[in-house]
C-alpha cells in the first residue's frame, strides 16, 4: 500500500502534500485583495511564513499557472526569503522576469525550474520516490487559452495524484495517462459536476478517489455552492468515492 500521504488544504486549489520526508506546496502562496473571498486567511497566511505546524519544513514549492487566485509574486517572494526550499516549479513569465522575480528568486539560492508552453510532458524526480510529471494543458474558458496551465501528476511510490487545478475539461481527455488508475483526482467544483453529467467531457479519469478542491468556502458563492451540493448528491454510488476538500487546514490521509 506504501505510505499515507497526508493532504491539507490551505485555500482555494492550495494544498499541502506530506509523504513521509518530502513536504510540498502547490498553489498555496497566493491571495491580496482581488482574491480575498477564497485566499488563505490571515493566520493561516502567518502559519505558513512562520512555518509553523503543519507547514514545518517545506521541501518545494510550486505552481499550476498564475492566476492571482494561484499566485502571488509577492507572498512568495516572502516565503522564499525566510525558508529555504530545495525547488521551486512553476511556469515561466515575461512579466516576472521584468519584474526582477527570477532574480531575486536566484539570489536566494533557490534551485528553479520554468516550464515552456512548448514542452508538453516535463518530468522532475524529487527523491528515489517521490515523481512529479507536468502535462501542458488548455486552461478553462477559452479567452484565458493563452494563459500556461499545467496539470501535476505526483507519484508518491506506488500512488499517484493529478492535480487538475483550472484545467479545460470540454477539451482535455487526460490521455496522457494511458490506463493507469490514481490514488486520487483532485478536481473544481464545474469539472465534478460534469464527471456526473458527461455533458462535456468526454475523456477518461481513472481514480481511486475524487477530491473535490477549489471550492469557495461555504459563506461564498452562494450558486455555485447549491450547483456542487446538487451534483455531490447525486453523485453515482457505484463510482469512486468523492471526498470533499472545503475548509481551511482539512487535512485528508490517501
Amino acid at each position: 500500500m506504501g505510505p499515507k500521504i497526508q493532504v491539507t488544504l490551505t485555500a482555494n486549489a492550495g494544498v499541502l502534500l506530506r509523504v513521509q520526508d518530502t513536504t510540498i506546496l502547490l498553489d498555496a502562496l497566493f491571495g491580496d485583495a482581488d482574491t480575498a473571498y477564497c485566499a488563505p486567511s490571515p493566520a493561516a497566511k502567518e502559519k505558513m511564513l512562520c512555518g509553523e505546524p503543519p507547514f514545518e519544513n517545506v521541501d518545494y514549492v510550486m505552481f499550476t499557472h498564475l492566476h492571482r487566485d494561484h499566485f502571488s509574486e509577492e507572498f512568495t517572494r516572502e516565503f522564499l526569503s525566510r525558508h529555504t526550499v530545495k525547488g521551486l516549479l512553476l511556469p515561466g513569465s515575461d512579466k516576472l522576469e521584468q519584474s526582477g522575480f527570477f532574480g531575486f528568486v536566484k539570489e536566494t539560492g533557490t534551485p528553479c525550474y520554468t516550464l515552456t508552453e512548448q514542452a508538453l510532458k516535463t518530468v522532475f524526480r524529487l527523491s528515489p520516490d517521490v515523481q512529479v510529471t507536468a502535462y501542458r494543458t488548455l486552461h478553462l474558458d477559452k479567452k484565458y487559452h493563452d494563459v500556461p496551465h499545467f496539470c501535476y501528476r505526483i507519484a508518491f511510490g506506488e500512488k499517484k495524484l493529478l492535480f487538475t487545478s483550472d484545467a479545460d475539461y470540454t477539451e482535455e481527455t487526460f490521455a496522457f495517462l494511458g490506463e493507469e488508475t490514481l490514488r486520487a483526482a483532485f478536481v473544481n467544483p464545474l469539472f465534478f459536476s460534469d464527471l456526473q453529467r458527461r455533458r462535456f467531457f468526454r475523456g477518461k479519469l481513472s481514480a481511486e478517489t475524487v477530491v473535490v478542491y477549489h471550492l469557495p468556502f461555504p459563506q461564498e458563492e452562494e450558486a455555485l455552492q447549491r450547483m456542487f451540493s446538487q451534483a455531490l448528491q447525486t453523485w453515482q454510488e457505484e463510482g469512486p468515492p468523492a471526498v470533499v476538500l472545503d475548509r481551511q487546514l482539512k487535512t485528508i490521509e490517501l
